[in-house]
């Protein structure tokens, strides 16, 4: 078994045992049907009339009071969180993780991640012989 596969089986069986998952499975079901059934949702998800239509959410009435509201409560929520145990706790297993379990797996030839993979150099600049090599090609 490869050690991909191990930690699958180890994060499924801690998943699947966990209350805590399976009420935010739950919970985040009944939501996603209440809010795909909803009649905004619907009319957000239409297809378009040919006229291009532009609405700015913040000047709404609905969504734009949430919007607001979220505006005011995440830099308090963030600071929280990076003062709390819990988010220690949450960044010392991402930071574990990341560098035990997805740097290897982006060093090896037979995964390809392109999620994990560092982007490609630029492109170096050519030289005046490239150019002149590139123009007879051209011809």
């Amino acid at each position: 078994m490869s050690p991909i596969e191990a930690v699958g089986e180890k994060v499924s069986a801690i998943s699947d045992g966990s209350k805590v998952i399976s009420a935010g499975r739950t919970i985040g079901a009944r939501v996603g049907e209440f809010v795909q059934k909803s009649y905004c949702y619907r009319w957000l998800t239409k297809e378009p009339d040919p006229e291009v239509v532009v609405i700015d959410l913040r000047e709404t009435y609905v969504v734009g009071f949430f919007i607001a509201l979220l505006d005011k409560l995440i830099p308090c929520i963030e600071d929280a969180w990076q003062h709390s145990t819990m988010g220690s706790v949450a960044r010392c297993t991402f930071e574990r993780l990341v560098s035990d379990v997805f740097a290897p797996l982006s060093e090896t030839r037979g995964y390809e991640l392109a999620l994990l993979t560092p982007p490609e150099p630029p492109e170096e600049k050519r030289t005046a012989g490239d150019e002149s090599e590139s123009t007879d090609d051209a011809s």
